[in-house]
């Protein structure tokens, strides 16, 4: 062979043997080398986690069943533009019925993605009502598909707002919706399987596997009535006194399970997204989340630890002379008056702030702190509502906030700051006997599978004996009758004390304003219900004894009848029985 022919021989074989070599090393690289990445790579083109249609959230009742919040029914318009064959008579179609323009729909279903290839998935209607949901199913255009979605709703409008809180449609926040979200959320169950090029399940057949459940039903301790009642007397209240907020909130003594809690302003649990928007939403519930310095009502505290603690009797006298000095402070009654020599039941009768003080001074800190701290003061009652606060006991401990004086003006609610919540949890403790419990708003769960589990009174500490709950009661009722008249309930014995508080601001308190709080019991000596009433800045009297008294008053006598407490006369007889 001629030396040209040998040498173009030899160079074809070269390359030749290069490029084999090359497509060796290639192949052994994907083969071996990269062999689990285009293992996993393959998997991800043709294995997909599919989430399957989710249930509804669980429903919220009141203890009478009533709804208070459910689940509406939406769908959303969705599309596997390669299945769909005749876009154009489609998007027609569909025009008519999602109310949007042909050409808008035909350009979706139509859309290509970076390769130039039809998208796999779009989007038509995010959330279309379920008449336009089910018209589109009626069309049984193929490649459409309709997609069930849920949407929160509350039937009865702003009705117990603050205690239900709302949800989006995936999340729940404030009240019952936020503390019991990831109980009352449906469960979520994917399939996880070969599919398509429309990430449809192959084979084109329903899968076996695990079904979704739905989230857990609540049944709540509130009375829709009792509930009404509570927001129609608030409402009622503000207006006649010229408050600019309030809180009522309604409790049974003997579980602390909450009938009604009730603030102003409300809002529409379903009008969330609007309100976010404000620069100060109405979301958090005031009777758990926001503090305020009780004043005389926090005197109830005071005598049931200087009672219980031995220091004095109901019948114990000392001289008011209208002042006293307490850690290098002088306190005065709010009249500014002297009342003399006077018992601890005209004390908290007539709320003597000189009184009280006089109290806890000769209690010590020791004493009368560890009181306050049984009653639960600068702790959260733990009830399940999201976003309570702890409220502000400053103790002696404290060095950098505690001051001698706090110990003669913590004792009529100076200095202290607490919620609402927990001023009626503290007067329930003394209408249950001395008995502290937990309060709750939810009674019952109800799991998707039927299993109910039933809410049971916990207790959390006995506080004071029964002697002493019955023996302040006694003051309190003499409190009502005697000095608050105007919370007198015709035909029964009710239990009260009122509290008028300044407002506290940087550098003291304000000259103008006042928070007015009652709270109290009744019927004595059989409790059923707990009320307490705070308004805000009251605008017809500073005076808790002309404004909050007259609200419960008013709401307690209301509550008998409708609950059908009879009157002391009734009840005697009841439990005499006939002749």
């Amino acid at each position: 062979m001629a030396e040209g022919p040998r040498r173009r021989l030899t160079l074809l074989i070269t390359l030749l043997v290069g490029c084999v070599i090359v497509v060796v090393i290639q192949l052994v690289k994907v083969q071996v080398v990269d062999h689990q990445f285009y293992k996993n790579w393959a998997l991800e083109q043709q294995v997909r986690a599919i989430t399957r249609d989710t249930p509804p959230r669980g429903v919220i009742r009141d203890r009478h069943g009533h709804l208070l919040a459910g689940n509406g029914l939406r769908y959303a318009v969705e599309a596997a533009p390669a299945y769909v064959v005749d876009k154009g008579g489609v998007a027609e179609n569909l025009a008519s019925v999602l109310h949007m323009p042909a050409s808008h729909i035909e350009t979706a279903l139509s859309s290509r993605g970076q390769d130039q290839q039809l998208r796999q998935w779009v989007l038509l209607a995010p959330s279309v009502s379920r008449e336009v949901g089910e018209a589109v199913i009626d069309l049984n255009a193929g490649g459409i598909t309709v997609r069930p979605l849920w949407e929160r709703s509350y039937p009865e409008g702003t009705l117990a707002s603050h205690a239900l809180g709302f949800s989006t449609m995936i999340t729940g926040y404030y009240g019952v919706e936020g503390y019991y979200d990831a109980m009352l959320r449906p469960e979520v169950v994917k399939w996880v399987g070969p599919v398509d090029v429309a990430s449809l399940p192959i084979p084109w057949q329903p899968v076996a596997g695990e079904l979704p459940r739905r989230g857990v039903d609540l049944e709540l301790t509130l009375d829709r009535t009792v509930q009404a009642l509570a927001e129609e007397e608030l409402l009622r209240s503000l207006a006649e006194y010229g408050a600019e907020a309030g809180t009522i909130i309604v409790m049974e003594p003997d579980t602390f399970g909450v009938l009604a809690i009730a603030s102003y302003p409300a809002y529409h649990p379903e009008q969330y997204v609007e309100l976010a928007g404000l620069a100060s939403p109405p979301f958090e519930d005031p009777a758990v989340s926001k503090q305020y310095e009780p004043g005389s009502v926090f005197k109830i505290l005071t005598v049931a630890a200087a009672l219980d603690s031995g220091m004095v009797t109901p019948q114990t006298t000392y001289n008011d002379q209208g002042w006293i000095e307490v850690g290098g402070q002088t306190i005065r009654n709010a009249t500014r008056q002297a009342y003399g020599v006077s018992s601890v039941s005209e004390l908290l009768a007539k709320s003597l702030n000189v009184g009280a003080a006089w109290l806890s001074r000769d209690m010590g800190p020791d004493v009368f702190y560890s009181y306050l701290k049984a009653f639960g003061i600068g702790k959260r009652t733990g009830i399940d509502l999201a976003g309570e606060v702890a409220g502000q006991l400053w103790l002696p401990a404290d060095v950098e906030h505690w001051h001698p004086s706090n110990l003669g003006t913590n004792s009529f609610g100076q200095g202290v700051a607490l919620t609402p919540l927990q001023m009626a949890v503290t007067v329930a403790t003394v209408a249950n006997d001395g008995v502290r419990l937990r309060p709750h708003v939810v009674g019952r769960r109800i799991g998707p599978d039927g299993a109910v589990s039933v809410y049971r009174p916990l207790v959390v500490e006995r506080v004071i004996s029964p002697e002493t709950a019955h023996d302040l009661t006694e003051i309190m009722v003499r409190c009502v009758e005697e000095e608050v008249t105007l919370a007198l309930v015709e035909g029964y014995r009710v239990a009260g004390k009122s509290g008028t508080a300044q407002i506290p601001v940087p550098g003291g308190y304000a000259r103008e304003g006042t928070i007015a709080t009652f709270v109290g019991f009744g019927p004595v000596p059989d409790p059923e219900l707990v009320i307490l009433v705070k308004l805000d800045r009251p605008q017809t009297s500073p005076w808790a004894a002309n404004t909050a008294a007259g609200s419960f008053q008013r709401l307690i006598s209301e509550l008998f009848t409708v609950l059908g407490v009879p009157p002391e006369e009734g009840r005697l007889m009841a439990e005499v029985g006939p002749r």
